[in-house]
C-alpha cells in the first residue's frame, strides 16, 4: 500500500452526494495520480478529507463520507494531517530504525556513514580486489589446502577411517609392534601340522577310534545297556535311553511275541484251530500255484474254483477234495 500525491490538482463535484457515499463523480480527473493495487489519495471535498482508493474516468471510489456535499463543491489534493501521518508510516518509506533500501546511493563529496568516509575506504577495497588472486574454485581451494596443510594443522579426531582410502595403509605406516605381531602370527599358522586325535596340515582329519563317550555332547549321564537316541530338544540333540528288553527266550521255541499294551510275552500259535468267531470262511476262487493235499488229509473248497493254466492240484491216494 502506498499513498500517492499530485501537485495543484483541483476540480469540482459533478453531482451531489449524501452522507455515507462510497463514490462520487468530478468535473475533471486531469492531473489526478494513477492508482494501482492498494494505492490511495487523500482529497478534500469542501472541508471534509476523503480517502480515494480507485478511479475510473471521472468516477472516484472512496471510503464512506461523513457528510453530504452539493454539486460544484471543490475537490482538491491538499496537505492534510491524514496525509502526513500515513506518509510517515508508508511501507515504501524508509523507517527511522531498521528497514531496507534498494538501488545505489552516491555521495557528492566525502560524506561519512557511521563515521567512515566511503570515498576513502571504498578506494582501499578496490585496491585489495585489484591486487588479490582472482576468485578461487572449490577444486583450486582443495589443491591449495592439500599442498599447504601438514601435521601441525590437524586436530585430534580430524582424520577417521572414512577419509582413508582402501589399501592405502602400508606396513611402513604401521607401528613396529603391529608388524612384529603379524609376522609372529603368520609363523604360527604357516604349514602347521596337527598330531594326535586330529591330524593334518591343511584339511584336518579325526583319527579312527578316538571319539568316545566323553567327547560326545549328550543331555544325560549314560547307564550300561542304554542306547543313544536322537532328541532334537535335548542338549546336543542326543540322549541316553533305556531299551525295552525282550522276555526270556528260554523254552519258548516256536512261540510268537505279543503284548497286552503294557508288557510283552511269548504266546503259542494255535495252528489246529477248527473254529472261528466269524460267520464265514473265505478263500480265493482261483488256484495260481501248484498245491498238494497232505497225505491222510482231505480238502474242502467252495465253488466255483478255477485252476490257472500251468498249475495243478495233487490229491494223494486215499484223500478227497470236495468242491461244494
Amino acid at each position: 500500500m502506498a499513498i500517492k500525491f499530485s501537485n495543484n490538482f483541483g476540480t469540482t463535484l459533478g453531482s451531489s452526494i449524501s452522507s455515507g457515499a462510497t463514490s462520487f463523480t468530478v468535473a475533471s480527473a486531469s492531473g489526478f495520480p494513477s492508482l494501482g493495487g492498494s494505492d490511495y489519495v487523500y482529497v478534500t471535498i469542501a472541508s471534509e478529507v476523503v480517502k480515494v482508493t480507485a478511479t475510473s474516468g471521472t468516477t472516484f471510489t472512496c471510503d464512506a463520507t461523513s457528510g453530504g456535499h452539493s454539486a460544484g463543491a471543490t475537490v482538491e489534493i491538499r496537505v492534510t494531517a491524514e496525509m502526513l501521518e500515513d506518509f510517515a508510516t508508508d511501507a515504501e518509506s524508509l523507517p527511522v530504525a531498521g528497514g531496507q533500501m534498494s538501488g545505489n546511493i552516491t555521495m557528492v563529496g566525502s560524506q561519512t556513514v557511521d563515521g567512515r568516509d566511503l570515498s576513502v575506504d571504498g578506494a582501499k577495497l578496490d585496491n585489495i580486489e585489484a591486487n588479490s588472486t582472482a576468485d578461487q574454485s572449490a577444486t583450486q581451494i582443495k589443491t591449495l589446502l592439500e599442498d599447504g596443510i601438514d601435521s601441525v594443522h590437524y586436530v585430534d579426531g580430524s582424520i577417521d577411517t572414512a577419509h582413508i582410502a582402501d589399501d592405502q595403509v602400508t606396513a611402513d605406516k604401521l607401528a613396529n609392534s603391529i608388524n612384529t605381531a603379524i609376522a609372529a602370527n603368520t609363523a604360527k599358522t604357516t604349514n602347521a601340522t596337527h598330531t594326535g586325535e586330529v591330524t593334518g596340515s591343511s584339511a584336518l582329519t579325526i583319527a579312527d577310534n578316538v571319539v568316545d563317550e566323553v567327547n560326545l555332547k549328550v543331555s544325560n549321564t549314560p547307564t550300561n545297556g542304554y542306547f543313544l537316541s536322537a532328541q532334537s530338544g535335548d542338549t546336543g540333540g542326543m540322549t541316553w535311553a533305556e531299551v525295552d528288553a525282550l522276555p526270556s527266550q528260554t523254552s519258548n521255541s516256536g512261540k510268537y511275541l505279543t503284548t497286552n499294551g503294557s508288557a510283552a510275552s511269548w504266546a503259542v500259535l494255535d495252528t489246529d484251530a477248527n473254529t472261528t468267531t466269524k460267520g464265514l470262511y473265505e478263500h480265493e476262487h482261483t488256484i495260481d500255484a501248484d498245491y498238494s493235499i497232505s497225505s491222510g488229509s482231505n480238502a474242502l473248497s467252495a465253488s466255483p474254483i478255477t485252476i490257472s493254466s500251468g498249475y495243478s492240484v495233487t490229491i494223494p491216494s486215499g484223500s478227497t477234495w470236495v468242491i461244494v
